[in-house]
């Protein structure tokens, strides 16, 4: 099978599962919520991006996949990381930045997440030995653009509107 293919297919069971582990687990639990309680569990993931800098450690990829590529995944990863984490510091205080800092990272974990699909693409880094990192990108980074439409989903509510509609289906 082309690791492309092979690619292809592992990434979009993942989001497949992740989406329905959002419409039948997540969504219910955080309907009820305050925004910024919501938004909490999904910044999170959120946090744990720092994983993607995996890339940038000697030797975690092969040599043929370009350096460039390595240090705006791995680097855009980080920022958004610690932008999640402090997020999150904000949301739990209540601080009235918490929200423009959780469009922070959404924004620029949406720009590090296209630029490197744009990139890996570019560079056809499914052809290298990517290591760890093809668990990371098959596994992690879904759960990730499920965690993004969900914290959009939170922002663009208005505070008078109703929370999250729950899953007809849910169950404990």
């Amino acid at each position: 099978m082309k690791p492309i293919v092979l690619f292809s297919l592992q990434f979009t069971l993942s989001l497949a599962a992740y989406a329905l582990i959002a419409a039948w687990y997540v969504i219910p639990r955080l309907s009820g919520k305050p925004r910024e309680a919501a938004l909490q569990p999904l910044v999170w993931v959120h946090a744990f991006r720092m994983i993607g800098g995996t890339v940038l450690a000697p030797g975690a990829v092969g040599a043929a996949v370009p350096v460039l590529f390595q240090k705006m995944i791995g680097y855009g990863d980080l920022a958004t990381s610690a932008l999640a984490l402090l997020a999150l510091i904000a949301l739990r205080a209540r601080l009235t930045w918490a929200i423009p800092l959780v469009w922070a990272v959404l924004v620029v974990g949406a720009a590090d997440t296209i630029n490197a699909i744009i990139q890996s693409m570019r560079y056809g880094v499914f052809a290298h030995a990517l290591g760890v990192n093809w668990v990371i990108v098959t596994i992690y980074v879904p759960a990730l653009l499920v965690s993004s439409a969900l914290i959009l989903w939170q922002l663009v509510r208005s505070r008078a509107t109703a929370p999250l509609p729950a899953a007809t289906t849910a169950s404990p």
